[in-house]
């Protein structure tokens, strides 16, 4: 039995239940009703509440995604509502173009204008200013690579301790049908609620947003953002996705002395991300690189500047808080690389490991262009998908 047909037979289940149960006054599988009020509630898990730092616009958020899904047949429903804990939420991001990794959810290709507005407008809420025109530029990237001629990928170079994200190499470079902001997908993972536990996953080619909600705590991992090419002009506009996080994270790591980079340099060589989509872990039991509380007040203003360069992607109070959160905790926190330290080398990879906050920042070489290209990854070690 396909796994719609499954959504299908459970959501007849519901709704004849409601039927038999209309004293009550249950309506529908996604009624507003008091009755579904209630069973959407579920206890917030404990490890939430003792990981989050709490603040996110939670209500906000659920707003928005009833709004969208207000907008949609049955059968899209069935197609955009998964059970929290289904194994799609992890196996459904990417780096890759969509038909090379299919994704979980509706295609906001395939979607209404009003329902894509109504779509991203869940995005919209769920992130700050700065993480929402990040997205639209990273879409916009995909848009500009559309335009171009197919053309041979170069190959990776080195060997990364992990295998590449995505597992098996690249695929095929240049431009084309496999790119563009139609191949974005939406999904949900349990029902959005104020009280109970539910996920968002928004992505496609180079960016992967898994946004997981418990009453006021939020995390935002993992959640991947990608960008080639690094700059570029579209339709008479100029865009620099990831300036931020390139500018940070060059700017802390070119802080270190001499002996700080030869003691913060990492084993091995990465061409891709050690933990991308595809490497859910376990993250490096022996944190590499040097202690971020042993470097000076400039230096760890810095490392925080590239640790809030992603952390300020989500909602500004929540990110506030989850930012304390990372900081308090640099006695524990490395910072290191591997391959270079400079954004034109396209080895150059830096890693922030803490108890907590996980960073990778991978130069590639051009798959579809000449040049660089970026992958980054943050991840909350305690957070991954949700609380355990």
């Amino acid at each position: 039995m396909s796994t719609v047909t499954v959504r299908r037979t459970r959501r007849a289940l519901v709704l004849a239940a409601c039927a038999a149960l209309a004293a009550t006054s249950c309506t529908a599988l996604n009624s507003a009703s008091p009755t579904a009020e209630l069973a959407a509630k579920a206890p917030i898990p404990a490890s939430a509440a003792r990981h989050g730092a709490g603040g996110a616009n939670t209500a906000q958020v659920v707003a928005a995604a009833n709004a969208f899904l207000a907008t949609l047949s049955d059968e899209q429903k069935d197609t955009a509502l998964y059970d929290f804990d289904d194994a799609a939420k992890k196996t459904g991001w990417s780096n890759f173009p969509t038909p090379v990794v299919a994704r979980n959810g509706l295609k906001l290709g395939d979607l209404t204008d009003e329902q894509q507005a109504a779509a991203l407008k869940v995005m919209e809420a769920a992130l700050s200013k700065k993480g929402y025109e990040e997205l639209v530029e990273i879409r916009k990237a995909d848009d500009y690579l559309a335009s171009l001629p197919p053309r041979t990928p170069t190959p990776p170079t080195g060997t990364p301790t992990a295998t590449p994200t995505g597992g098996g190499g690249r695929p095929p470079g240049g431009g084309g049908a496999n790119f563009g902001s139609q191949w974005y997908y939406i999904s949900f993972f349990g029902k959005p609620s104020r009280t109970g536990e539910f996920t968002v996953q928004y992505g496609g080619h180079h960016a992967a947003y898994n946004l997981t909600y418990a009453g006021k705590n939020v995390s935002i991992s993992p959640t991947l953002t990608a960008v080639e090419p690094m700059q570029f002009d579209w339709e008479d506009m100029f865009y620099a996705p990831l300036e931020d996080k390139r500018t940070a994270t060059i700017g802390a790591i070119q802080s270190l002395t001499a002996d700080e980079l030869t003691a913060a340099e990492i084993d091995g060589s990465f061409d891709d991300l050690y933990l991308g989509p595809g490497h859910d872990g376990p993250f490096p039991a022996q944190p590499e690189g040097v202690l971020v509380s042993s470097l000076t007040k400039k230096q760890r203003a810095k490392v925080t500047a590239m640790l809030r360069a992603w952390v300020d992607d989500l909602d500004e109070k929540a990110a506030g808080r989850l930012l304390t959160k990372y900081v308090s905790q640099y006695d524990k926190t490395y910072i290191g690389w591997s391959g270079g330290t400079t954004l034109d080398n396209n080895q150059t990879y830096v890693r922030l490991d803490g108890p907590s906050a996980w960073v990778e920042f991978s130069n590639q070489p051009g798959a579809s262009t000449d040049g660089v290209h970026q992958h980054t990854i943050f991840r909350d070690e305690t957070a991954d998908y949700g609380w355990k």
